[in-house]
């Protein structure tokens, strides 16, 4: 009996002593562990900075995408592309533009896969070239109107016109910027009945997201969207944020809304190609360059049966009466059509297209013809 206490007396503390072995080794073996591993990591970052530096002194590196990606002109085949394939616009807050492109780049150019112009290989995105001095002016519209506006024969005073939706080509409602500048306007800040402010409240977010989709490079509103659903519709935070959705909004008025004005057929088809000559056309893109200059000249006529002899100047529609572009049905907003109303800007254009001299101050005040 006595034998069998001491057996396990003699155990329990063979074990204890173990487990206290044990634990004095962990707690020796963990700081020399915690040593060590920061030992080899310090060799592996010395290591990756000697690697380093070698690199870069002894192995030339590749210059940047954002760099190399610039091209020295802005060529259709460029502007075919969408804007995030161009790297080199956004590499700096600043867009960058290829050299030999004289004016800025705001954002991009979207393409327009229905404009019959410019996809045929006829004519490129910036068709506007031969006056160096007025071609970024005219090359503005690119963006926003259809070639034939100007160019395309019609005896409709205003001109029928509608817009049409860049992806599928279809006419549809005027963009949504439009309309939501115009509804900025509209707002009665006096209203106060809870559920007229909330309509008006889900109509605006509503526009603001649409606009967003619409516009290239335009993430600051989604902000404003998320700055909307934040606050009470009615509240001074809600007041202040449309003072703010006022300033805001005009900024983004860069004729890119994904869509564009366009002539209207008479069953309100939007006017995108002169009528059945695509089989001319691709006889002119094969064999122009080799047909005689009497020869060239009939192909281009019959690849051009609506053309006008010449375009539309740009007082005929940027003028307060008797516009060519009928502004308010196309859906632009009071203080929109004011400013292309103005006629200083565009009878300025219009004297330096003439070959007038270009008088500083006086350009603010064109010479008229009398």
């Amino acid at each position: 009996m006595t034998k069998s206490k001491f057996s396990i007396h003699s155990l329990v503390d063979l074990v204890w002593r173990g487990l206290r072995g044990t634990a004095r080794m962990i707690r020796v073996a963990i700081p020399r562990l915690y040593g060590l591993a920061l030992l080899l990591f310090i060799c592996w970052l010395t290591f990756l900075s000697i690697r380093y530096l070698v690199r870069s002194l002894l192995v030339p590196t590749q210059t940047p995408e954002q760099i190399v990606g610039i091209p020295r002109r802005m060529e259709p085949e460029l502007l075919a592309t969408e804007r995030a394939d161009w790297k080199a616009i956004t590499a700096a807050e600043t867009p960058r533009v290829p050299p030999a492109h004289y004016h800025r780049v705001d954002s991009w150019i979207e393409p327009d896969r229905f404009n019959d112009c410019s996809r045929s290989g006829c004519h490129g995105p910036l068709p506007h070239s031969k006056n160096k001095a007025v071609r970024a002016f005219l090359n503005m519209h690119a963006t926003s109107i259809h070639c034939g506006v100007c160019h395309m024969a019609t005896d409709d005073h205003p001109l029928k016109m509608t817009w049409y939706d860049l992806d599928t080509g279809a006419a549809q409602a005027p963009p949504a910027i439009l309309r939501l500048c115009q509804r900025l306007t509209e707002i009665n800040r006096e209203d106060t009945e809870a559920s007229a402010l909330k309509e008006q409240h889900r109509e605006l977010v509503a526009l603001i997201q649409r606009t967003s989709k619409d516009l290239p490079n335009a993430s600051a509103l989604e902000q404003l969207v998320e700055h909307f659903e934040a606050v009470r519709p009615g509240s001074k935070a809600y007041q202040r944020l449309l003072d703010e959705t006022q300033t805001i909004i005009p900024r983004y008025f860069r004729g890119e809304y994904g869509a564009k004005l366009a002539l209207k057929a008479e069953d309100g088809v939007p006017i995108l190609a002169h009528p059945d000559t695509s089989d001319d056309v691709a006889k002119f893109l094969a064999q122009g360059d080799d047909l005689a200059p009497e020869q060239r000249d009939q192909l281009l006529e019959k690849i051009h049966p609506l053309r006008r002899d010449s375009a539309y100047r740009c007082t005929e529609c940027h003028s307060a009466d008797a516009s060519l572009v009928p502004l308010s049905q196309l859906g632009y907003p009071t203080a929109r059509i004011d400013a292309l109303s103005d006629p200083i800007v565009f009878e300025m254009i219009e004297n330096i297209d003439a070959g007038r001299p270009f008088e500083m101050p006086q350009f603010i005040t064109p010479k008229s013809d009398n």
